[in-house]
């Protein structure tokens, strides 16, 4: 018998949190926190023995000393404040904790806004099925460990056939923590049948300090809704960035995804979208602009289970220095998924000698009757285009 061999993850104090966390929770929470912990502990943090993390190494990680952030006070004001569009529906969360008193109070008809201890008393049954229904999917050490020790979050709903003209800004932002501290961005979102919403989730950080922000979205996208949904990654430069996103389509529903990412030390997006409905359309790009040893890491999932879905995912890298990017980008269609037509792109830009790639777009095609095409780029700009460029300066 083989024994996996395990990297774990050290946190200061973290039987008393665990504890505390459990306590505090509805019955239905503590069950789902103390399975994820089970689990997480059993699997331990993933490896570069894993083919999913075969370029990404998580041992910085392992060989330190954790602790949970402690408070959740916002002490850089001003730069925040630059974050701040007062047309937005600003949504505000500070180390994992939603601050009403920073957010934006004013009514939007069609759309709810709770924190997670809310939720779970007022919207139990939305909320509590959006968690499991996406739970299953996903068995990943980290999606457990967020799980297990997230301390609040936010859910949000928009109404059937609700339209929410001004923009969702969901705002995560680390602030003036300690040396090695974790924190665990949450957020919940269900869109009603027929609604249109557009959210940006931004990841921002000031402190000078090394932090680990291990964050998990959960969207679910109900019949002929139409959402754009983008993440901004803009932690501080020392920290480390690992983000877990799933979202489920109906029926002839509409997402527009786009993924950017340019500041963390260490980004690793994983993004999952299940088409569970006919006739989806889905639209997925990233964009990452990194250099000096940044390195970010994109792996996508479009699970495609039912039949005349239509797919576009591009993804661009632009990469200097000795940074380094790594993409895998998986297109899963289903045998009853006939008539599916899947576009799947990965471009590269090298502006470092020692820059690196690490690209492997993939498809995986069980039906007969599909148009489905995928592609990878890497290139340097030559001595001519860099003339031409200067030239025009």
């Amino acid at each position: 018998m083989m024994i996996k061999e395990q990297l774990p993850l050290k946190i200061e104090g973290i039987d008393g949190y665990l504890a505390k966390l459990i306590s505090n929770s509805p019955s239905w929470l503590k069950d789902f926190r103390q399975r994820a912990w089970g689990e997480f502990t059993e699997l331990g943090l993933p490896t570069v023995k894993e083919e999913e993390w075969k370029y990404s190494s998580l041992i910085d990680l392992s060989s330190k000393t954790h602790q949970i952030a402690s408070h959740h006070k916002l002490s850089e004001e001003k730069q925040f404040n630059a974050y701040l569009d007062s047309a937005d529906m600003n949504i505000v969360l500070v180390n994992g904790v939603l601050w009403g008193d920073l957010s934006t109070k004013r009514h939007i008809k069609g759309l709810t806004v709770k924190s997670f201890s809310d939720a779970a008393v007022h919207c139990a049954g939305e909320f509590k099925d959006t968690l499991i229904k996406l739970t299953s999917n996903d068995p990943k050490s980290l999606l457990y460990l967020n799980h297990a020790l997230f301390l609040d979050g936010v859910f949000i709903k928009v109404e059937d056939n609700a339209v929410v003209e001004p923009l969702v800004h969901i705002i995560h932002l680390t602030s003036n923590i300690e040396q090695d501290t974790i924190v665990f961005p949450r957020s919940v979102i269900r869109v009603g049948v027929g609604a249109k919403v557009s959210i940006l989730e931004s990841h921002i950080g000031f402190t000078p300090n090394s932090y680990w922000s291990n964050a998990l979205t959960d969207m679910y996208i109900a019949e002929n809704a139409y959402v754009e949904y983008c993440k901004a990654e803009g932690e501080a430069s020392h920290a480390v960035h690992t983000a877990t996103t799933r979202i489920w389509q109906e029926r002839s529903s509409q997402l527009e995804a786009f993924s950017f990412a340019h500041k963390a030390k260490f980004v690793r997006n994983n993004l999952t979208i299940l088409l569970k409905g006919e006739g989806t359309n889905t639209f997925m790009n990233g964009l990452y602009a990194i250099d000096t040893k940044q390195h970010v890491d994109n792996h996508t999932l479009l699970d495609i289970q039912q039949p005349n879905c239509t797919s576009y995912q591009l993804y661009k890298g632009i990469l200097k220095d000795s940074s380094r990017a790594v993409f895998n980008g998986k297109v899963f269609v289903h045998p009853v998924a006939q008539k599916t037509n899947a576009y799947q792109l990965n471009k590269h830009l090298l502006l470092g000698k020692e820059a690196r790639v690490d690209t492997k777009p993939q498809l995986e095609i069980f039906a007969d009757d599909v148009k489905c095409t995928h592609g990878a780029t890497i290139g340097q700009l030559s001595d001519e285009e860099i003339f031409y460029l200067q030239s025009r300066c």
